[in-house]
C-alpha cells in the first residue's frame, strides 16, 4: 500500500537524519579545554583558538587562496517530469596539518577525516550558456570532471542556451581564522612545532564520537553541523506524515 510505504520511508529518514545530528550533541553539550591540558587526555576534546600553518599550505580550488582546509561544491539547476531544482553534481574537499593555539598553548591538527562546518568564503553564479568566470573555467578544467555548461543552439534568428545554470561554492579555513575542534588527543612528543605546543596530536580515533573542525566558536559550529540533519528528520516527519494520512 502506497501509506505504508510512505511511512516505511519516513522512518528511515528519520533514522539517517538522527544518525547525521549525532555529533552536534557532542559539540553543544561539552566545555571548551585549555591546550595545555590536552597532552595526556583520555577523554575526547574540544578546543578554540587561532589556526595557523604547521608545515604548509594548500591552493583553494575556486579562488587560489592558501589555506589550511578547504571544501566545494557545485550545485545544477536540472529539469525533470516532475518540476526542477537545484541538486549537487559536484563536491570535494582537501586539508594538511595545522596548528590550533590559545592562550596556554598550541596544538597540531590533523584534519584529514573531519567533518567541516565551514562558512561559505565564495559563491559564484553562472547562467546556463554564458562563458564562466576564469576561475570556474581553470576549477573545471583542473580540478573536477564536469563539463562547461556555456553550450547553446544557433537557430539562424535566434541562439537558444541549452546549459543549465551553477552555482559554485568554496568554504575554507585560512590561517589566521578562528577554529574550532572536536577530536582524539594522542600523545605524540615529535608533534612539537615550537617550545610553546604541547606533544600531542588532535585527530580522529575509537575514543571520540565525532571530529570536527569549524572556522567559528563552538556554537556556530553545532548549528551547521545540525542542518542536514534537520533537512533529512524534517523530510521523513513529511514522508511519514503523508502514510499515514494515506493510511486513514
Amino acid at each position: 500500500m502506497p501509506g505504508a510505504l510512505f511511512v516505511l520511508i519516513g522512518v528511515a529518514l528519520v533514522a539517517v537524519g538522527c544518525w547525521k545530528l549525532r555529533p552536534v550533541y557532542h559539540v553543544y553539550s561539552g566545555g571548551i579545554d585549555d591546550v595545555v591540558s590536552v597532552e595526556r587526555a583520555e577523554t575526547p576534546v574540544e578546543l578554540e583558538g587561532t589556526a595557523t600553518a604547521a608545515e604548509e599550505t594548500i591552493s583553494s580550488p575556486l579562488t587560489g587562496t592558501d589555506c589550511l582546509v578547504y571544501e566545494y561544491e557545485v550545485e545544477e539547476h536540472q529539469s525533470s517530469g516532475n518540476g526542477s531544482s537545484w541538486n549537487t553534481v559536484a563536491e570535494g574537499a582537501a586539508a594538511v596539518p595545522f596548528r590550533l593555539e590559545d592562550d596556554t598553548a598550541g596544538v597540531r591538527v590533523e584534519p584529514e577525516e573531519a567533518d567541516c562546518a565551514l562558512s561559505t568564503a565564495v559563491t559564484v553564479g553562472v547562467d546556463g550558456g554564458e562563458q564562466e568566470p576564469t576561475q570556474v573555467e581553470e576549477f573545471l578544467e583542473t580540478e573536477s570532471e564536469l563539463e562547461s555548461e556555456n553550450r547553446s543552439i544557433d537557430l539562424g534568428v535566434v541562439e537558444v542556451s541549452t546549459g543549465n545554470n551553477r552555482r559554485y561554492y568554496e568554504r575554507r579555513l585560512d590561517p589566521g581564522e578562528d577554529v574550532y575542534v572536536f577530536g582524539q588527543s594522542h600523545y605524540d612528543i615529535d608533534a612539537r612545532e615550537t617550545m610553546r605546543d604541547v606533544g600531542a596530536v588532535i585527530e580522529d580515533g575509537p575514543e571520540t564520537p565525532a571530529f570536527v573542525v569549524a572556522d567559528s566558536c563552538q556554537y556556530v559550529a553545532a548549528k551547521r553541523l545540525a542542518r542536514p540533519g534537520l533537512r533529512w528528520t524534517g523530510g521523513g516527519v513529511l514522508a511519514a506524515a503523508i502514510g499515514l494520512l494515506l493510511l486513514v
